[in-house]
């Protein structure tokens, strides 16, 4: 089991990169529509003007950039360093998970962004099942 879960932490680590690589270059697209319906209301009362729509693809952009710095460090830490079970390793990811999710999801609900709280509470749970099932294989 240890080993899938191995996988698995690589797996979510490359999509959260991918998905922030994609946000980041497309953040001003109109393809992420979806996305700004279940965020934009929290901040406007009707669609956001011009200036305010650059100031959100330029918030995506960095958003993702950083999401896609995260989910590749996670792989390539799993992928690398997880198979030498030690402790250091487990609580790097562990513990960057739980800031993420403690700071991310607060200032989600701080400003009323419900979907966002959602996803990361969805993800949060995919994260910490690998870290519960490994975290007794580490010294």
């Amino acid at each position: 089991m240890f080993e899938f879960f191995r996988l698995w932490l690589i797996v979510v680590g490359a999509g959260v990169a991918i998905v922030g690589v994609l946000l980041s270059l497309l953040g001003g697209n109109r393809v992420l529509a979806p996305v700004n319906r279940l965020i934009d209301p929290a901040f406007w009362d009707s669609l956001p003007d011009a200036p305010a729509q650059r100031f959100r693809a330029w918030v995506y952009g960095l958003l993702g950039a950083i999401m896609a710095a995260w989910g590749l460090t996670v792989a390539i830490l799993v992928s690398q360093a997880w198979n030498t079970r030690q402790a250091w390793v487990w609580w790097s990811v562990a513990t960057s998970v739980g800031l993420w999710f403690v700071l991310d999801t607060g200032q989600s609900l701080r400003h009323r962004v419900f979907a966002n709280a959602a996803i990361n509470t969805v993800l949060l749970v995919v994260l910490v099942i690998p870290l519960a099932f490994t975290f007794g294989d580490f010294r």
